[in-house]
């Protein structure tokens, strides 16, 4: 997805790359500690679409994520150092959480469903069922100059760039301009001009306020701007615009195909599970059991 948003949160975690060039892809770093860029396509890669969508709009939320994961990087050097992971009831919870990988990954290999499951039917009829689940927003497809301002920069330097997009600006809204060409020559934001400016469809809300207040009653076609938003000044067009309405089920057939098969899985661990502790075939011994719990008390 690509964002209005990004700019200035992007701006911070490459400043941290540039400082620790000689580091590769370190994006952050606290004493021994530090946050790779492979570290977090692994965290966003694990992370649905939406999520990753929704981080990608808000700069802010981003930094915070990359920061917590540096502050847990340097929790675990610092207990490492100080042989935490040595301590009896520390290894004691570190063999039980292995045990729960043995367990979880050897059920999973005895609850996969049939290779024929789901079939079409099955999907078509969860497709029906859940409408609203697969109802897309209304959306606009807009393109963008970005002219961006340094944080806390100073009333000249807001002004020389408010100049410079309003210029921009009439250029764009000129007889026979090429916004794209302008974009590709004159945007701060390079994978945006790379495409002439384009954002793609954004939902509404995926929009920075502003922005989203600038495209009020625009009509396609129609230029906006400079507009000031913390991260710069943004000069908008809008190409296009999408409904609200349901995805079709082509575009959702393998989301459906996965999410039945996760349920169906599931169904068949409980089973599984349910069948090998049977209360028939494995009692309890309650006198037993009261033993356990009066022994912690």
């Amino acid at each position: 997805m690509k964002k209005f948003a990004m700019v200035a949160g992007s701006a911070a975690l490459m400043l941290s790359c540039v400082a620790h060039a000689a580091d590769g892809d370190v994006i952050a770093r606290a004493g021994k500690a530090s946050v790779t860029q492979a570290d977090m396509t692994s965290l966003l890669g694990s992370l649905t679409p939406d999520m990753r969508a929704r981080l990608a709009a808000d700069p802010a939320r981003l930094d915070q994520l990359v920061r917590a994961k540096l502050a847990a990087s340097a929790v675990l050097v610092e207990a490492h150092d100080k042989g935490w992971d040595k301590q009896p009831q520390v290894v004691a919870m570190i063999d039980e959480a292995r045990r729960d990988v043995v367990v979880r990954s050897y059920l999973a290999s005895v609850s996969t469903p049939a290779a024929d499951y789901p079939s079409d039917a099955d999907i078509q009829a969860a497709y029906d069922q859940n409408q609203q689940v697969f109802m897309q927003p209304h959306a606009m497809r807009i393109a963008q100059i970005f002219i961006a301002t340094p944080a806390g920069a100073d009333p000249a330097t807001l002004d020389k760039a408010r100049k410079h997009a309003a210029d921009l600006a009439r250029q764009a809204r000129a007889s026979g301009a090429d916004f794209a060409a302008l974009a590709k020559a004159k945007s701060d934001d390079k994978p945006s001009a790379a495409n002439g400016g384009d954002m793609g469809f954004l939902p509404d809300g995926m929009l920075m306020p502003e922005i989203r207040k600038a495209t009020d009653g625009m009509k396609t076609g129609d230029v906006a701007g400079p507009i000031q938003t913390s991260a710069g000044f943004h000069v908008i067009k809008l190409t296009d615009t999408r409904a609200q309405s349901v995805r079709p089920l082509a575009t959702v057939k393998e989301q459906i195909r996965a999410q039945l098969r996760q349920q169906r899985e599931q169904q068949n661990a409980s089973a599984y599970m349910a069948k090998l502790a049977s209360p028939s075939g494995s009692p309890i011994d309650e006198d037993a059991l009261k033993k356990a719990l009066a022994a912690v008390h």
